[in-house]
């Protein structure tokens, strides 16, 4: 796909969407493969650092959200990670090759809450400022089912909060004079963004699951096989985090 006429527009605006990335029978035999690892309950363990949950919105009661890897439990997900249309099209927004960096399954299944306002670069040492998501709609993403809000030029102000290597929800008022774009999609769609880029996604009040594959990448001047070096970092945060919360016998299957 040859995306050259929209890059000036990507650089302006922070975001680019493509329609029908992915073809009908395509995205079906992704919808079984990521229905059918709701079937792995081995995997669904609260300790287990593949996976997070979510709070339903009305009872409080825990749902299941992510897998977070996805690609090594998951053939044709692993092949739409590593899929050359994507890679063209990142290569040509970087200017640069493209490397996979992190993958994760979002369900969002229905009454799951959503993402307050935030932007994805951590500051840890060595995270790529390149870093750059590329969501791809199993289901229809829209209003009802929580779909992700955007603010167009917002990405140009950079890093919006500080950079001690920790998560930070943003204020609204860092997106003033900003208007937001909510993201509406059909199966096959992508949205690509970067690190810098401001965003959230309100609540699933629909009577299903949104399913969203969010694939990031790096340009490689930012290096070249980073995935791995990221999961160990993402894991020993997570230890952190879970620990300070008295979760104990975390593992990763």
């Amino acid at each position: 796909m040859d995306i050259g006429h929209l890059v000036d527009s990507y650089q302006r605006d922070g975001y680019l969407v493509l329609r029908g990335l992915f073809s009908p029978s395509e995205v079906q035999e992704v919808a079984e493969e990521t229905a059918a690892l709701l079937e792995r309950k081995e995997l669904m363990a609260k300790n287990n650092l593949r996976v997070r949950w979510q709070y339903h919105y009305e009872t409080c009661e825990p749902v299941f959200e992510l897998f977070d890897p996805v690609t090594d439990i998951a053939p044709r997900c692993s092949a739409w990670f590593h899929d050359r249309r994507i890679a063209h099209v990142l290569e040509q927004l970087f200017q640069d090759h493209a490397h996979p960096f992190k993958d994760k399954l979002i369900y969002k299944p229905a009454g799951a809450g959503g993402y307050p306002l935030h932007q994805d670069f951590i500051a840890w040492p060595g995270f790529p400022e390149s870093f750059t998501t590329v969501v791809l709609a199993i289901d229809a993403a829209n209003a009802e089912n929580g779909c992700i809000e955007v603010f167009p030029g917002a990405h140009a102000r950079g890093c919006l909060a500080e950079r001690d290597g920790n998560f930070h929800m943003l204020s609204d008022s860092v997106v003033e004079g900003f208007s937001p774009v909510k993201l509406t999609l059909d199966p096959g769609d992508a949205v690509v963004f970067g690190a810098f880029m401001p965003h959230r996604s309100d609540i699933n009040r629909s009577g299903s699951m949104r399913r969203h594959l969010l694939y990031s990448y790096n340009a490689e001047r930012d290096g070249k096989a980073l995935r791995d070096e990221h999961y160990q970092a993402f894991h020993h945060y997570l230890r952190t985090i879970y620990g300070m919360m008295g979760l104990a016998d975390l593992h990763f299957r």
